[in-house]
């Protein structure tokens, strides 16, 4: 009988004689490659995120300060207070300021409390975009302050609705839905 010899390719078989498998290295890489990405494109996201709530974190704390600056000028000038001379006009508008009064000596209470008043906007335009503060309330039950100022990124629902803390009619409702408002009560 004659004998048979076949001829067995070596190349992909293994000593024990069980086929190997071409290429699964590289497609275990590719696949790492691919896991890594996306870990990467989830953490750029929560930098922006990060970026995000820092900018809002300022805005606020920024608010705080210019609501305890108002305050201690209230404080200051408790005469003014008294009189409502520090309580803004409820017909104003987001951005409107009086002119500054000046005064520089034999200042009454009401003139201390215009340029404070006006020295307190100014401060607040530049500090912050869209920055505007308004006074109600009296001495015996105390003030509210209220700050406003564009918050970047504020997310609006799907009605448009304009922040609680703000008084609706200071703003514009086509143009100012990312207005927040930061509120403040003290009293003096």
């Amino acid at each position: 009988m004659p004998r048979i010899v076949m001829k067995i390719n070596n190349r992909n078989r293994s000593r024990s004689g069980v086929r190997r498998q071409a290429g699964v290295g590289l497609i275990e890489v590719l696949i790492s490659i691919l896991i890594a990405s996306f870990g990467l494109l989830g953490l750029a996201g929560l930098q922006v995120a990060s970026l995000r709530y820092q900018k809002v974190a300022q805005f606020r704390s920024t608010a705080s300060q210019y609501s305890a600056d108002i305050a201690d000028r209230m404080r200051a000038n408790v005469a003014g207070a008294k009189a409502g001379n520090y309580i803004t006009s409820a017909s104003g508008k987001l951005g409107d300021n009086a002119a500054a009064t000046v005064c520089t000596t034999g200042c009454d209470a009401a003139k201390v409390a215009a340029q404070d008043i006006y020295n307190w906007r100014l401060g607040l335009a530049k500090a912050m975009a869209g920055g505007w503060g308004e006074i109600a309330g009296d001495i015996a039950a105390g003030f509210v302050i209220t700050i406003y100022f564009k918050e970047p990124g504020k997310a609006t629902d799907a009605s448009g609705a304009i922040d609680g803390n703000c008084r609706f009619a200071a703003l514009d409702a086509s143009k100012d839905k990312d207005v927040r408002c930061f509120q403040t009560a003290f009293l003096p």
